[in-house]
């Protein structure tokens, strides 16, 4: 077989530069048999029918005329060789309507003496001529054309003219090209001669001969024919059909050579059976499937070259297909599932063969097993789940619900496909859903992207927290009262140690002894620190710590307005730190000390105070300086020092801290500890 050349051109490999006569040869292909074809001739077509015996002669001329009748067209018989009353006879015994049809003058019969040969000559002229005027009597009679046929048979009777038969049909070709007729001029093959046949060969281009349709590579166009070349008209017409029948072939070979590539190169398994279920083709995936060559199959059926359980699962959907046209069926063959499609084709000879494909789906089927098992799965856990689970698609539509959602939402399934009504967000929201005793619920809905039976969806899973909410109304509003509760506790305890202080203070003024006095005074500032400590708590807004930069800044002006002569300045480098009660009852002590301890010895009438407050690594620290002339040389910072000094040690101690006292160029207190 040719194949093509990488320098081929494929339409001229194709043969499709000669569209005229390609495209007339595959229109006439796609009629199957004799009887589609002479159905679907349309005006202008001219027929030879070359017939062996009656059976064929009828075989065309029933179909023929019926299919005239039943189009609306006027039907002519011209008859010669049958008689009228044979040719009634036996129509009508096919066509009932036939005697209907001759009184309305729809059919009409006359003689080839009355027609062909009328004043005893044939010319060829008179008979175009003739056929012109039948074609315009039935139009004008409201038919749709003219359908004619006629028996040839008066040729051999020799009138004169008959010679001219030839150039009759040559210029019933162009006659048919321009009028509304169609015809089949008929041709009793054992009655005429050689050389008559000929002619009639070469003067039509499609022949009904042998109850087949042919193409005739022989025919000759009119005007060629009459053109006068004789013989080198026909050996011309040769060389071309010669030409033609060559590309047709290289055609076919080529074309033969794609199909083979084509379906070789096919993933699936591909093969054509005839009739009896032998195998006609097969592709190259069907012969490693069952492990032979193409010539070991072809020929064979499936018990010849299968199991018998699979060759019997085999033939049945074969049966199938021929009895319904199709056929589609799952089979398993040596661990592996294939999908079969199955169709009945139509095969050259009149048969109905069958023709298929099998496509490998195992890992497609253990995938869709797998698939199902999660499913499965998946749906045991959703439906045995407690809490409400809806999948709804991006419309909101409802796709799911779980049992649990039913009943929490009040809802059916004859919601599904209905909207949930709530706006879908990709993220935790709280809704509140009307219950079926009309209390109404809290609940949270988180909203997660899923795949739902091949569609994108939402799936929605809905927590109940209408208890837990309840629960932190209560906590809440128990937190409020314990904290009014915990502020009066601080007012109270700031009351009684202003109590303290006031008492402590009359005192003092009954106390003759400056230095008794003094040391009233000093317990006076202590209590009044621990006092505005429970302040701030009970005014600030949380009761768990409070700002120690602020009530450094008040402590400071409570301290500075015990020593009114004394003109001090004070600076403050403090940044926002917030102390629990714990650390800021020492750490105010502390403070007050220092700065008392300042306002007392460093100043004589004026001076500066700094105060530092900062926060470094998780630890506090306070820094009191002052621009005073300092501690004595001999004063020992670790033992030394009066009351205050060692209060401020021992608080120290309590809040884990360290203290420093430098005393060179003024004093300056550091307290160091822990947040």
């Amino acid at each position: 077989m040719r194949r093509l050349n990488s320098g081929d051109n494929v339409y001229k490999a194709f043969n499709l530069e000669s569209t005229g006569y390609r495209a007339e040869w595959l229109s006439w292909l796609n009629h199957r048999d004799l009887k589609s074809l002479i159905l679907d001739m349309k005006q202008g077509d001219h027929l030879c029918l070359i017939y062996e015996d009656e059976d064929e002669w009828l075989g065309v001329m029933v179909p023929f005329i019926r299919a005239g009748l039943e189009a609306g067209e006027r039907c002519m018989y011209i008859t010669s060789e049958h008689d009228a009353p044979h040719v009634r006879s036996v129509l009508s015994d096919d066509i009932p309507s036939l005697s209907e049809a001759e009184k309305s003058g729809q059919f009409i019969m006359v003689s080839a003496s009355e027609v062909y040969t009328a004043g005893g000559v044939f010319d060829p002229q008179s008979m175009i001529s003739f056929l012109e005027y039948e074609v315009r009597n039935a139009l004008a009679d409201g038919f749709s054309g003219l359908r004619a046929t006629g028996e040839m048979t008066w040729i051999l009777k020799g009138a004169p003219g008959s010679e001219r038969i030839i150039e009759y049909e040559a210029l019933l070709n162009d006659f048919f090209s321009e009028n509304e007729c169609i015809a089949i001029c008929q041709y009793h093959r054992p009655r005429f001669k050689a050389d008559i046949m000929k002619g009639v060969l070469l003067t039509h281009p499609l022949v009904l001969w042998n109850h087949s349709v042919y193409i005739n590579p022989y025919y000759i166009d009119p005007d060629t024919l009459l053109s006068g070349g004789g013989d080198d008209v026909e050996v011309e017409n040769w060389l071309k059909n010669m030409d033609r029948e060559n590309r047709l072939i290289r055609t076919l070979e080529n074309l033969e050579y794609i199909y083979e590539s084509f379906i070789n190169h096919n993933p699936n398994i591909v093969f054509l059976k005839d009739s009896r279920l032998r195998y006609i083709v097969v592709n190259r995936k069907f012969c490693d499937f069952v492990g032979m060559e193409p010539e070991e199959i072809i020929g064979k059926t499936d018990y010849d070259i299968l199991d018998e359980e699979v060759a019997r699962t085999c033939h049945d959907s074969d049966r199938n297909a021929l009895r319904n046209g199709v056929s589609q069926t799952e089979e398993v063959v040596h661990g592996r599932v294939y999908d079969v499609h199955k169709f009945a084709v139509d095969l050259p000879d009149g048969t109905r063969g069958v023709g298929g494909y099998a496509v490998n789906v195992t890992s497609k089927r253990l995938y869709e097993r797998e698939l199902e098992m999660s499913r499965n799965n998946f749906m045991g856990v959703v439906e045995g789940s407690p809490g409400p689970i809806v999948i709804v698609n991006r419309n909101g539509e409802i796709l799911y619900l779980n049992p649990a959602a039913e009943e929490y939402l009040s809802l059916t399934p004859g919601n599904i496909g209905m909207s949930l009504g709530v706006p879908l967000e990709n993220s935790m929201q709280e809704i509140q859903v009307l219950s079926k005793d009309g209390s109404l619920k809290t609940a949270e809905m988180s909203v997660n992207p899923v795949t739902w039976e091949s569609e994108e969806a939402l799936l929605i899973r809905i927590h109940d927290i209408t208890r837990l909410r309840e629960y932190e109304r209560s906590l809440r509003k128990s937190l409020k009262e314990k904290e009014v509760m915990l502020r009066e506790i601080h007012h109270r305890v700031k009351n009684n140690l202003q109590i303290i202080s006031s008492l402590l203070n009359l005192q003092k003024y009954c106390i003759k002894d400056e230095r008794a006095a003094e040391v009233f005074t000093d317990s006076v500032n202590r209590v009044k620190s621990m006092a505005m400590i429970h302040e701030k708590l009970y005014q600030s807004e949380s009761l768990a710590d409070l700002p120690f930069s602020d009530y450094i800044v008040d402590l400071v002006s409570e301290i500075r307005s015990n020593y009114p002569e004394k003109r001090i300045s004070v600076s403050y480098d403090m940044e926002d730190v917030h102390l629990d009660i714990n650390r800021a009852i020492p750490a105010g002590l502390i403070v007050n000390e220092a700065v008392t301890n300042a306002m007392k010895h460093a100043f004589k009438s004026e001076g500066e105070l700094i105060i530092r407050l900062f926060l470094r690594e998780g630890r506090v620290h306070v820094e009191v300086e002052d621009d005073g002339p300092g501690l004595p040389a001999d004063f020992d910072t670790d033992t030394g020092g009066s009351l205050g000094m060692d209060l401020m040690r021992n608080l120290a101690g309590q809040l884990d801290g360290e203290l420093r006292i430098s005393g060179d160029d003024g004093v300056r207190v550091s307290l160091i500890f822990p947040l």
